[in-house]
């Protein structure tokens, strides 16, 4: 079984990590239960430990939007989740994954899960099962109920949570294995700019295509209309 656990409104500190915890050790039926070396932020330590441990052995990847973006469809580490995905059965495993939005993992591996699970609050979540049309080529989801848990965590899982929380902060430093390095504020607020600039930019294309697909302007209306050139409003509904 596969678990995406994410927060209905994208919210970081909703308590993710917490509740997939708890579902992983409610859901280890091995005699050591879940232990830390089940849990990981790594994609490569995932892949080991899902043929190293035990069968119906329960495993985490925790933030698993970095590992399994879906900015990066083909690359080789999705290429390997999708494996353990969809070939789980095999190895008798759980496997949960949490992400700010289910939507920022790799469209194949979330088609392939078998329930999603949003938190809409510290403590409480909405479970939905997964399914897939294929032939819409889009997910199913039915609504299994509501999940609620409390937020302290029983010692041994507290020391697993305190592992994972210590190693997200190498990693912010880029002393991770796998991390990406510490970004400057300053080159975060130029993404976040760039980010804001296209967006703006999409909707004023998908504007133009309307108005001239509608047949309400011409290009050259439109043109004066944003302050573009005839040609470059030709361009934009050419592409």
């Amino acid at each position: 079984m596969t678990i995406l656990v994410s927060d209905w409104n994208l919210e970081r500190g909703s308590g993710k990590t917490t509740l997939a915890m708890r579902l992983a050790e409610y859901m280890d039926r091995t005699e050591e239960g879940f232990t830390k070396h089940k849990a990981t932020l790594s994609a490569q330590e995932l892949t080991e430990a899902y043929t190293r441990e035990s069968p119906r052995s329960a495993l985490l990847l925790d933030e698993g939007q970095a590992a399994a973006s879906n900015r990066r469809a083909m690359s080789g580490v999705n290429e390997a989740l999708r494996q353990i995905v969809g070939m789980g059965r095999v190895e008798q495993k759980y496997l949960i994954l949490t992400a700010p939005g289910v939507h920022q993992i790799d469209s194949d591996i979330r088609a392939m899960a078998d329930v999603w699970v949003f938190v809409r609050e510290l403590g409480e979540a909405q479970i939905f099962r997964v399914k897939y049309n294929p032939f819409e080529n889009h997910e199913l989801t039915s609504d299994w109920g509501t999940i609620r848990w409390p937020g302290e965590l029983p010692g041994d899982l507290e020391q697993v949570y305190d592992e994972l929380t210590a190693e997200k902060r190498r990693r912010l430093r880029g002393k991770g294995e796998d991390g990406e390095g510490y970004v400057e504020a300053s080159e975060v607020d130029d993404q976040i700019r760039q980010a804001k600039k296209a967006a703006r930019q999409e909707k004023r294309d998908e504007l133009l295509n309307s108005l001239y697909e509608n047949g309400e302007m011409t290009q050259q209306e439109l043109g004066e209309m944003v302050g573009l050139s005839r040609s470059r409003v030709a361009d934009i509904l050419s592409e």
